[in-house]
């Protein structure tokens, strides 16, 4: 089944950040969500990235991901949530061309940003953009560095608006 965006995106988007704010009180970081769901519009499930302060190690971060995702889908009944936790450290570490980091490019949306994370996204998106990345997965081939340029395009036309 295909999620399609049936609420309001910026209702679920407060709904979001509030209950992970609740959660994980002073570790939440940043939110970000990313994936099919903003570059189509559509998809299987909600990808979040969730940044905390400090992971304590990978048993750590799995249950982490496991518990949101299981209390997300409760609280959001017919939706599906693919959350990756990670620390300040590890998301720094993968915001690299290769990871699944690079699929930013395609497009993502902050949540809740207390750490300044897009500031980041966007050397990342810089970057990219200067080289030749092709992203290929169920949905096509991305040419990454395009989608780079046109997103740092994008982001910042919107902060001039702000």
């Amino acid at each position: 089944m295909l999620w399609r965006n049936t609420l309001e995106p910026r209702d679920l988007y407060g709904s979001l950040a509030e209950f992970l704010k609740t959660t994980l009180g002073f570790r939440l970081k940043a939110i970000i969500m990313f994936g099919s769901t903003i570059y189509m519009g559509r998809g299987r499930d909600i990808d979040l990235i969730v940044i905390i302060d400090k992971l304590e190690g990978l048993a750590e971060k799995q249950k982490l991901e496991y518990t949101l995702m299981i209390e997300l889908m409760k609280k959001h009944k017919g939706l599906v949530f693919d959350v990756h936790v990670m620390d300040i450290e590890l998301f720094r570490e993968n915001l690299v061309p290769g990871t699944f980091l690079s699929g930013l490019a395609l497009g993502y949306t902050i949540l809740y940003d207390e750490i300044n994370i897009e500031k980041e996204i966007l050397d990342f998106l810089e970057k990219l953009s200067r080289e030749k990345y092709i992203l290929h997965n169920k949905y096509g081939s991305w040419d990454l560095s395009k989608h780079a340029r046109i997103m740092l395009r994008l982001k910042s036309k919107s902060r001039m608006v702000q």
